[in-house]
């Protein structure tokens, strides 16, 4: 359902809810009306309004703190890609087609993992596979 369905829906329904309050508000007595019970009423809704705030609080940092250790994975992950890349390097052009398969791999991360979100993703099954191999690699060391 799309965003503005749901706002019309709830719009509804609180100006419905409203209307209805209205109605009642005529037929209920008097001793309900009075101010002991628009305080417990006002109280309530102030509880309710105070837990809606705690919960929406916890579930962004909740996100957030998703968010970070993705982050920091992702960042440690590259960090052993590049010295990963290195230890290659120093056993010489033996080690040339695995630095470049590594590097086809970062090119590939880089491009799904960039802060510019406008590109969109290309997946390529060999790179995947060979991103999946370095891991391999990396977690050893």
């Amino acid at each position: 359902m799309n965003p503005m369905a749901i706002s019309w829906i709830t719009f509804a329904c609180v100006f419905g809810g409203a209307l209805l309050g209205m109605l009642l508000r005529k037929l209920l007595p008097e001793h309900h009306l009075e101010a002991d019970s628009k305080n417990v009423v006002n109280l309530g809704m102030a509880l309710i309004a105070t837990m809606s705030a705690l919960v929406l609080g916890l579930l962004i940092a909740s996100a957030k703190s998703s968010y970070d250790a993705q982050s920091g994975e992702f960042t440690q992950m590259s960090a052993k890609a590049m010295l990963l890349d290195r230890v290659l390097a120093q056993y010489g052009p033996e080690s040339k087609e695995a630095r470049d398969t590594l590097r086809r791999a970062a090119l590939t991360l880089e491009r799904n993992w960039s802060e510019d979100t406008s590109r969109s993703a290309k997946l390529d099954s060999s790179a995947i596979r060979a991103a999946a191999a370095s891991l391999h690699v990396i977690s050893i060391l």
